[in-house]
């Protein structure tokens, strides 16, 4: 219940990146088995329309994620990473990023069905402009039925929280809204069952009010559990925790307190019959979502089905409007309000914010960088989503806090089977967490494998330089190098491969065309003309 119940990692350090171990165990191979892959990318080409011409921000990228499996995606800053993070979701700012062409397959799903319908290019002569004509229609379309995707089945840590959360809505009300957008039903189904006069109760309450005279801190959190499950209400626990820290030592009315704040377990018949509203609301949606699902798995239109279901949605927003009235709105919302509020604070208390209650009332100028990344890392949890995009989700965070982060998110992926893909600069993390990893340079994925493979045995020069600016506690008196130049514009890419203006080993053949991804190990694939082995299959 408390921030100290999690048990932080060691925190991997960058001296710790090589050699790996002998004793790590490979993870299994995935054999490639269809079944699997979760998401697919294939030769996905993200373009931006700028004034000076046209930026090829991702060109033929392709990549899998297996589910359970956790995937690195590194890089130097400008070579794509974030925009393959905002392709996958389609988040894109359209003007002027614009996805291109190839697949996104999500559990069979194509996220980029329809595409061509959405958009037509006219190039204009004896210039490098490009004037887009948009069909709004179809691209509204297109994200009604990214909703049923984002949040719910890939959930997203953004690298700038500041752009990502609010600033008009408390902390709580925006974690609120993702909590019952995703988890409505479950939440509604565990309020009708609670039991505030349950023969427990009681007794848990006198124990909450002795651990607090007695101002034992652990007493308390274990008291306020109990608190809970006696209930069967774990936020009324998290309530009662923080209602008795906040009550001074000794305090007369710390239990009459607490029995008012049973008040809101106990529900009245409009109550009630507002959850039932909210709940068949929620299913409805739900229903939409996987009719919007099946229509990019089959590739065909169902028009008959979605709007059936968007009728009655209407209807029962419409049968019901009386609760949306002033006078009556606050007080028939105000159990499941307080409900999500105090789950929010759960929340917050996972991810190690200090006072998660008064934080939850607070909008985010009121936090730092770091809390509200932290906040972002809560919300893209809170759903336990088939797919969860990490980029740069620690940036922000000191050591310690990255090292309980990095926790949380292996405990679901374990837990739930979420697969990962983890963007970062820091290839201490990838070693740490990673099963598999991808190199990516100035749009395109050079070399991708096992973590293992990638790290003792790189084969890209890209790969070997990256690695070798890193410090290694096997070699204290190595000389770090550095990568000559940097990532070129994409606007007017270098030929051939991208990476030849800056490579050691850079060949006339390299400035021709780009090269192919050969096949040089289990699982373990470059694009480099170094490399003679077979071609990898598409």
């Amino acid at each position: 219940m408390a921030s100290g119940s999690l048990t932080p990692l060691g925190a991997p350090s960058v001296a710790d990146v090589a050699p790996l171990p002998e004793s790590t165990p490979p993870p299994e191979a995935a054999g490639g088995a269809e079944d699997e892959v979760i998401l697919s990318i294939k030769d996905l080409r993200t373009y931006f329309y700028t004034y000076d011409g046209v930026v090829k921000a991702l060109d033929g990228v392709t990549f899998q994620i297996r589910r359970g499996e956790t995937t690195g995606l590194v890089g130097e800053t400008g070579c794509g990473k974030s925009v393959t993070a905002f392709s996958v979701t389609r988040l894109i700012a359209d003007p002027p990023g614009r996805i291109m062409s190839g697949k996104i397959l999500f559990d069979g799903a194509d996220l980029l069905w329809r595409l061509s319908t959405e958009a037509k290019y006219l190039t204009k002569p004896n210039t490098p402009r490009v004037k887009v004509r948009h069909y709004y229609r179809r691209i509204k379309q297109a994200d009604n039925r990214m909703t049923a995707i984002r949040g719910r089945r890939i959930a997203m840590i953004f690298q700038e929280p500041t752009q990502a959360m609010n600033p008009v809505f408390s902390i709580s009300n925006q974690l609120s809204e993702v909590l019952l957008l995703h988890r409505g039903s479950q939440i509604i189904d565990e309020m009708l069952a609670a039991t505030p006069d349950g023969p427990a109760v009681g007794a848990a309450i006198d124990d909450v009010v002795a651990a607090t005279a007695r101002r034992q801190r652990e007493e308390l959190i274990a008291a306020a559990r109990r608190l809970g499950e006696a209930t069967g209400s774990q936020s009324f626990g998290t309530e009662a925790y923080h209602t008795a820290r906040a009550a001074a030592p000794g305090a007369d009315d710390l239990r009459p307190r607490l029995v008012r704040a049973l008040h809101r377990l106990r529900l009245g018949g409009g109550q009630r019959r507002y959850l039932a509203h909210r709940r068949r609301l929620l299913e409805l949606r739900n229903r939409l979502a996987d009719v919007y699902i099946e229509e990019m798995r089959s590739g065909s239109l169902r028009n008959a089905d979605r709007r059936r279901i968007q009728r009655k949605i209407l209807f029962e927003r419409y049968r019901h409007f009386y609760y949306a009235l002033w006078g009556i709105r606050s007080r028939i919302q105000h159990p499941i309000n307080t409900e999500t509020f105090w789950r929010t604070v759960r929340l917050l208390e996972g991810v190690s914010i200090a006072n998660p209650a008064q934080v939850a009332r607070g909008y985010p100028h009121e936090l730092s960088g770091g809390m509200l990344q932290r906040v972002m890392i809560a919300m893209a949890l809170s759903s336990e989503p088939d797919v969860l995009i990490a980029d740069e989700p620690t940036t922000a965070l000191d050591v310690t806090i990255q090292a309980q982060i990095l926790e949380l998110m292996r405990d679901l992926k374990h837990r739930v089977g979420t697969s990962v893909l983890l963007i970062t600069h820091d290839l201490a993390v990838i070693a740490e967490v990673a099963d598999r990893v991808c190199v990516m340079y100035a749009g395109q994925i050079v070399e991708q494998g096992r973590v293992q493979d990638v790290f003792r045995n790189p084969l890209h020069p890209y790969s070997q330089g990256l690695l070798a600016s890193i410090p290694r506690f096997d070699q204290p008196d190595k000389e770090l190098q550095s990568i000559p130049g940097s990532v070129p514009n994409l606007i007017t890419p270098p030929s051939g491969c991208r990476f030849h203006p800056r490579c050691p080993h850079a060949m006339p053949i390299c400035k021709g065309e780009r090269p192919p991804t050969t096949v040089e190990g289990p699982e373990h694939t470059v694009a480099c003309y170094l490399y003679t082995g077979p071609v990898a299959p598409e």
